[in-house]
């Protein structure tokens, strides 16, 4: 069968999944910067508090964030198996659960929010630790938005609501800027101004995607009227997915955070060139992350519709796709990052170590990165998340974090040395999900 005569999906409607999905992921990295610049004009101590408690804030957030994405993979397998009901069951019964979590998270993160970050960070001086509990207190109010925002936006995804979703991600993203800009710069709130940014964005992105999904006509949808209600054969489901994705996340970050500490002893110009590498290196992965986003709604559906054979040729084509925007975005940011660099006022070290870190990752990224964070979504959308989690972790903590300390501090390559081992791990993991995709073992997870 070729690809454009599958009844799921054709080249057109891949293409308007696709475009949207770029789009809204090149809009996320320049709201990013944006957000950066606007929180640039308050103290150090304010940044200071910021960067420690975003730490905080992605571990926390893992599994209610998981949970709305697992729900979407159960979800879109049901569309594909034409089960209307159960799709709309899981989106339901999905938003319930984050909304739950969430709040259970949120409370004694605010209640406890002191002995938290004083066992945490107990070096921090006074004027960066009340920062860190006034921001963490407004952070932690907004995660039930949060979950429910990313919970709805990944129903949109898993039916093709691709459109819907980027239009949701405009408004929120424009509301955060404005109010930061309002609040910050012109009611000089300072974190107070960029908590309450944080809040109310975060509450216009969840009520937008629920309106959404109270439309009863979409494939799927929330149950209407609202009934507050557990369906256990649902939820194990969901959690049978959501849970290794959350579990691999948690581990991944916490590694991060391992090699953060890491690298903070090093050289003041190591510390910025890491930073700016980071910065940069997101460019590249702009359609690549679109594209991962639509493999999981078209892998989802086809293995729903028990189409094994058709789910292996579009993560085929797609994955294919990915490896041509890496050459392109790649050879872009090669050909300009003289300038890239120049724009981030770095001094002569941390230059050069940038320009030599991001070129090497140009090159590597092209190769490794599909098969690396590309492949394992279609693993992830078939049900197969197990093996990804026991890869994953394996390759992050023997590989990557080990990798960090012998080549970093050992053989004294110091930052150099944390990207290198960071290559390996990319290496290591496209090495398990080949084996695991050409083995066809990941079609035989069917969860509906």
């Amino acid at each position: 069968m070729k690809l454009s005569e599958s009844n799921l999906f054709t080249k057109r409607s891949i293409q308007k999944l696709l475009i949207p999905l770029v789009f809204e992921q090149l809009m996320i990295v320049l709201v990013g910067m944006v957000d950066t610049m606007l929180l640039s004009g308050i103290s150090e101590s304010a940044l200071a508090a910021f960067s420690l408690v975003d730490s905080i804030n992605q571990l926390l957030t893992q599994l209610f964030l998981a949970i709305g994405a697992g729900g979407a993979i159960i979800a879109a397998q049901y569309i594909g198996n034409r089960d209307r009901k159960g799709a709309e069951n899981t989106a339901t019964q999905s938003a319930l659960m984050v909304l739950i979590i969430s709040v259970s998270i949120a409370l004694p993160v605010i209640l406890l929010r002191s002995p938290l970050l004083h066992i945490l960070y107990p070096k921090v001086n006074g004027g960066i630790m009340g920062y860190a509990q006034q921001y963490l207190m407004l952070s932690a109010l907004s995660y039930p938005f949060l979950a429910l925002y990313n919970s709805g936006i990944s129903m949109l995804y898993a039916q093709g609501y691709s459109k819907m979703s980027m239009i949701t991600s405009i408004i929120m993203n424009t509301v955060k800027i404005l109010l930061n800009f309002l609040l910050i710069r012109v009611a000089h709130l300072d974190v107070t101004g960029a908590g309450l940014a944080t809040i109310i964005s975060r509450l216009s992105g969840a009520a937008i995607v629920t309106y959404m999904l109270m439309n009863q006509h979409a494939p799927i949808h929330y149950t209407r009227p609202t009934k507050v209600r557990f369906l256990p054969e649902t939820n194990k489901r969901i959690l049978k997915v959501a849970l290794p994705s959350g579990f691999e996340n948690i581990i991944f970050l916490a590694v991060k955070l391992i090699i953060g500490i890491m690298i903070a002893g090093y050289s003041g110009a190591m510390i910025a060139a890491n930073a700016a590498a980071n910065t940069i290196s997101t460019y590249l992965g702009i359609p690549g992350n679109a594209i991962n986003l639509a493999t999981i709604t078209i892998v989802s559906q086809c293995i729903g519709a028990g189409q094994g054979k058709e789910a292996k040729q579009f993560s085929k084509r797609l994955q294919m796709t990915t490896y041509a925007s890496f050459v392109l975005t790649a050879s872009l940011v090669a050909i300009f990052i003289n300038p890239l660099i120049q724009m981030l006022n770095l001094s002569g070290d941390a230059y050069l170590h940038t320009r030599k870190m991001v070129l090497i990752y140009c090159a590597v990224s092209v190769f490794l990165w599909t098969p690396a964070f590309g492949l394992p979504n279609s693993l992830r959308a078939a049900g197969d998340n197990k093996f990804v989690m026991y890869a994953a972790v394996f390759s992050v903590v023997f590989i990557r974090l080990i990798g960090s300390y012998v080549l970093g501090n050992l053989m004294n390559l110091q930052i150099h040395g944390v990207w290198y081992a960071m290559y390996l791990d990319w290496l290591a993991r496209a090495i398990f999900f080949i084996w695991r995709f050409k083995s066809d073992k990941w079609l035989k997870h069917r969860l509906v």
